[in-house]
């Protein structure tokens, strides 16, 4: 009998990737390519879904080609995605109406204060665990009705077609206009701002502010399951979950329990921690999101920090400001001197995400002297990845019973050592490193195989997990506090920057 392997999907903010799987969780075959970002006034952030579904047709083949298996050898797909992003596609033709406005955009900014004369924010936060921002899709998707009638009016009749990237991919992987399936699942439904928490269902009263027509939208289903069955590019492999990057990522590194969490270190920074079957409304600015949902089981909830800049910096420093050449040598350039000089750089690219919920601060670099060179603005650039992760696990902290003891962390940035180490001197805790580093798309994978039976439980996945590194706090507690304190001075700046000027 031929081995038998999970396939996963990781549709990302920068790229795409698909990743084979053997029953030890270890990876068999990748393959990976970047899509185009458009960025066609300040503040928005654009992706043509349609390059992104033919980078899925070229990439799964080859991905099973470099296996050496065939289709039939793959018992089951997970499908993770970037979350928030939304996409309006032609139900017949299957061609995007728009282009796909990316979770980072910020142009329902001016929508949000209309949306909140309209209904409480409190009311929708407690109803969908988000703060109002523009971060989420309901104002996304509010935002292109109002801006096209022409639209509003296909949409009305059922002629076009809502989802997040995860639901454009799975109605093409399982047939498009001829039968897709028009679905997602629960734990990117609950990133909508158009879910109850709760009852898992679409949300009548969210609806109706955010103008969304109700048979545009996806059947809302367990994370993992029955998703259909591929016909394109590659043909009969079931398509066993669902699940939003972050959440997959919890997943991936086992956080199975309540109490348990996770950083990811990628675009942006995303840390999530297990909550267990009941949701845990946030008092300190953190997001109440849903982690997972197996079929016929209760759901499992998270709270979730999320940053929108990180890695994303690193790039801002190479591409635009030609600091560097690659993103690995950000860490030998930071390396270079003992400390930033004073200098604090505050991403602010897309307003400030959690635990503020700044959607009008504006990234701003503090302490500039002639003293200060590449190295420090280096410095800065890492210690400012580290610090919004501080002020993250300082929301969790209060809102959870207990403090968190470690984090496990993924991501591409984990592979710098000083970001790590800095990201454990200013948390104050250790910060651990699995041996596999894909988590994300392990998560989907794991999820995919959990829902076929290809693996019996979470404790033979717990087993297959393994540290590969780990970093402890070495900072001295008056240096660590004078950071803090610092960073907290910066954060004001950019917030009142952002803030409209009075009228000269």
């Amino acid at each position: 009998m031929s081995e038998r392997y999970v396939a996963a999907i990781d549709q990302g903010t920068t790229s795409t990737r698909c990743l084979v799987f053997d029953h030890q969780g270890r990876l068999v075959a990748l393959t990976q390519e970047q899509h185009s970002q458009h960025y066609p006034r300040p503040g928005w952030v654009e992706h043509d879904a349609a390059e992104i579904w033919r980078l899925v047709c070229r990439l799964l083949p080859e991905a099973l080609r470099t296996a050496g298996i065939e289709p039939s050898q793959i018992v089951s797909l997970g499908l993770t995605n970037q979350r928030e992003t939304v996409v309006v596609w032609d139900r017949l033709t299957g061609e995007p109406v728009t282009p796909a406005i990316v979770w980072q955009d910020t142009r329902t900014g001016s929508l949000l204060p209309v949306i909140a004369e309209e209904l409480d924010p409190t009311v929708i936060h407690e109803r969908t665990g988000l703060p109002l921002a523009t971060y989420f899709t309901g104002p996304k998707l509010r935002w292109i009705l109002e801006n096209d009638e022409s639209l509003r009016d296909r949409a009305e009749t059922g002629e076009l077609l809502f989802g997040t990237m995860d639901t454009w991919l799975l109605w093409n992987l399982t047939g498009g206009p001829r039968g897709g399936v028009h679905a997602t699942d629960v734990t990117n439904a609950s990133r909508t701002m158009l879910m109850d928490l709760r009852t898992l269902q679409w949300d009548e009263e969210l609806l109706t502010v955010m103008r969304v027509p109700r048979r545009a939208l996806p059947e809302i289903r367990p994370t993992m399951g029955a998703h259909g069955v591929t016909t394109d590019p590659v043909a009969g492999i079931p398509v066993g979950a669902v699940i939003g990057d972050q959440q997959a990522s919890l997943f991936g590194q086992t956080a199975f329990e309540s109490g348990e969490a996770k950083c990811t270190f990628g675009t942006g920074t995303f840390m999530l921690l297990n909550t267990g079957r009941q949701p845990v409304p946030s008092r300190h600015g953190l997001v109440t999101t849903v982690a997972h949902q197996m079929e016929g089981e209760a759901t499992v909830y998270a709270l979730e920090g999320s940053v929108a800049v990180a890695g994303a910096l690193v790039e801002w420093c190479r591409e635009s400001l030609g600091l560097i050449r690659s993103p690995a040598e950000i860490e030998t350039l930071a390396a270079s001197v003992d400390d930033n000089g004073g200098c604090f750089v505050v991403p602010a690219f897309a307003g400030l995400y959690a635990p503020h919920w700044e959607s009008r601060a504006q990234g701003i670099v503090a302490g500039l002297t002639a003293y200060i060179t590449k190295g420090h603005i280096a410095r800065a650039v890492l210690e400012a990845v580290a610090l919004q992760t501080q002020e993250v696990l300082a929301a969790m902290n209060n809102d959870a019973d207990l403090p968190l003891l470690s984090v496990a962390v993924d991501g591409g940035m984990t592979s710098n050592n000083l970001l790590m180490q800095t990201v454990a001197d200013v948390l104050d805790v250790p910060v651990v490193r699995p041996m596999m580093a894909e988590t994300v798309a392990l998560g989907a994978a794991y999820a995919a195989g959990l829902a076929v039976g290809y693996w019996s439980d979470q404790q033979v996945l717990r087993r297959q997990w393994h540290r590969a590194a780990e970093w402890h706090p070495m900072i001295e507690r008056g240096r660590r506090a004078q950071l803090l304190q610092q960073w907290s001075r910066a954060i004001e700046l950019s917030v009142a920057w952002g803030r409209p000027h009075p009228a000269v």
